[in-house]
């Protein structure tokens, strides 16, 4: 039998601050992470602005392996 495994409080992702102290730091300073969306503007939305965290794949490979764990 095969078990998975989730991990989670690996630290704070957000639009305003990748982990706890730029994210307490944005927070303290008002700092918003809301910002024109390219991929919004492309498509046509109404809205165009998003929150989405900066850098992710960078982070992402800081923590994962390239090795797949799935069959």
């Amino acid at each position: 039998m095969t078990e998975r495994v989730v991990i989670t409080g690996l630290g704070v992702l957000a639009a305003n601050g990748n982990g706890l102290h730029d994210f307490e730091l944005a927070l303290r300073k008002g700092q918003s992470g809301i910002r024109s969306n390219d991929a919004m503007i492309e498509h046509g939305f109404g809205c165009q602005v998003a929150g989405v965290p900066q850098g992710v794949d960078e982070i992402a490979q800081s923590y994962f392996a390239e090795t797949s764990c799935w069959p």
